[in-house]
């Protein structure tokens, strides 16, 4: 596993979920979910805590969806 792979599962989160459900699930602001959506902050200079709790959600969602 690489980071871009990473970064596509990340944005597949975005694309099924909105912010509000993101930020209530991962415990992150609402404001840092909306500006990694919205590409105001590049995924690249997000922090790591953020990027592992995004792409464990997304991995949770993939797993309840099988």
């Amino acid at each position: 596993m690489n980071f871009e792979n990473v970064k596509q599962d990340i944005k597949k989160l975005f694309k099924v979920q909105n912010g509000s459900q993101i930020s209530k699930a991962t415990g992150l602001p609402y404001q840092t979910v909306q500006d990694l959506r919205n590409e105001k902050t590049n995924l690249d200079d997000a922090r790591l805590r953020t990027i592992e709790k995004l792409y464990n959600y997304q991995k949770q969602l993939e797993k309840e969806n099988e």
